[in-house]
């Protein structure tokens, strides 16, 4: 066979489409969404700039209060202030939305693992709930939106220890994201 007959085979045989074992489509994502003109600075930062860090400091909770499966103590109010720049529109609905993404975030019950440290609390983890003690499931939900007046707005939220199961002294830290969205 020469160059040019063995040439013009390979082309043929790279333009004979391959048959095909591709399926047909067993369904479809629809995605919905819209891009808002609302940025508020977030505690006095820039929107997105992951520079914000919120301290909830438990102090000393008996692990008596966690005895048994379910169990809440600790509740510790705090608040997330956004606003203060002309581009935190009033009228807007601000809430608090969790990173899916966050390393100690359970996905099962959308609470907060523990850090496995050495001395870490055992069959506890922590709950962040809205200002009226409703919990979050920070996988799945954002918090309950504040109204946007006066071009700033605070989102009150409360965190707690959760018992699952007879809580055991330890360590009992833990964090994760969180970004500010609008509707």
């Amino acid at each position: 066979m020469n160059v040019i007959a063995a040439s013009s085979l390979v082309i043929a045989l790279v333009a004979i489409p391959v048959s095909s074992a591709i399926a047909a489509n067993d369904g479809t994502i629809e995605i919905s969404g819209r891009i808002t003109a609302t940025t508020c600075e977030v505690e006095g930062k820039p929107p997105g700039s992951g520079a914000v860090t919120k301290t909830v400091d438990f102090g000393d909770i008996s692990a008596g209060n966690l005895a048994t499966e379910g169990q809440t103590s600790g509740d510790r109010g705090f608040q997330i202030h956004i606003g203060g720049n002309t581009e935190c529109v009033d009228g807007g609905l601000a809430k608090i939305r969790f990173d899916p993404a966050s390393p100690s975030l359970d996905r099962t019950t959308g609470r907060l693992n523990i850090d496995a440290v050495a001395d870490a609390a055992k069959n506890v983890q922590i709950q962040i709930a809205n200002q009226d003690g409703t919990p979050i499931n920070m996988y799945t939900e954002d918090s309950q939106g504040t109204t946007i007046v006066g071009n700033s707005a605070v989102i009150p939220l409360i965190a707690r220890y959760y018992s699952t199961g007879k809580a055991e002294k330890g360590a009992a830290n833990s964090r994760v994201g969180f970004q500010v969205v609008y509707q």
